[in-house]
């Protein structure tokens, strides 16, 4: 009878133990210690950004689709733009400043536009740096050969064969084309009205 006593009391003592650590182990679930409150609150900021993330690229990718139209005429326009520029540099023809600047003055306006509607992702600002070359014929050929580089790079971008896919590496090179474009357009337009008015002094 003393060994059952003996047995029964081990039992309860072991029933409690487990009891008392289950207790702990809920207790400790259901409010959690200060590390564990940090890593789920970690977590939660976590998917909130990942969430806001991909609401915004839908968003955008929406916001491309509507203005579809008015991008791919801007798209179209800059390649036509481009080509009637670059029949200039034949060496048999000079250039026409007044119609360059036009040209020029209307791709600015486009490419703009078209960062715009495409929401772009903005590139990090850097100091442009001093213009020391002479402004004549040749410099100015070179901005339009440099122009020519920026705009074949940016047509063949692989974000305009779907423009609803989001892919941030070709929207990033698509944007540093665009402000390239942008940049080169104002250089241009601002030579050739230069080296116009001097031909007609």
């Amino acid at each position: 009878m003393s060994n059952l006593r003996k047995i029964a009391t081990r039992s309860i003592v072991l029933f409690c133990a487990l009891l008392t650590v289950s207790v702990i182990a809920r207790s400790q679930t259901r409010y959690p210690g200060p590390e564990a409150r940090e890593n789920n609150r970690s977590m939660d900021e976590y998917d909130r950004a990942l969430n806001r993330m991909k609401n915004d690229a839908k968003a955008a990718s929406e916001r491309r689709r509507s203005l579809f139209p008015q991008i791919n005429e801007d798209f179209q326009r800059i390649q036509v733009i481009h080509n009637e520029i670059v029949r200039m540099l034949q060496p048999d023809k000079s250039l026409n400043y007044d119609r360059l600047a036009d040209l020029t003055g209307d791709m600015r306006k486009r490419s703009a536009r078209l960062r715009e509607n495409l929401a772009l992702p903005q590139p990090e600002k850097t100091e442009t740096p001093a213009q020391s070359e002479a402004i004549d014929d040749t410099h100015l050929k070179k901005s339009i050969a440099d122009l020519h580089d920026v705009i074949v790079s940016f047509v063949a971008n692989p974000l305009f064969k779907n423009i609803g896919v989001v892919d941030m590496k070709a929207a990033d090179a698509a944007g540093e084309n665009l402000d390239n474009i942008i940049h080169l357009s104002d250089e241009i337009k601002r030579e050739a009205k230069l080296l116009g008015k001097s031909a007609k002094n």
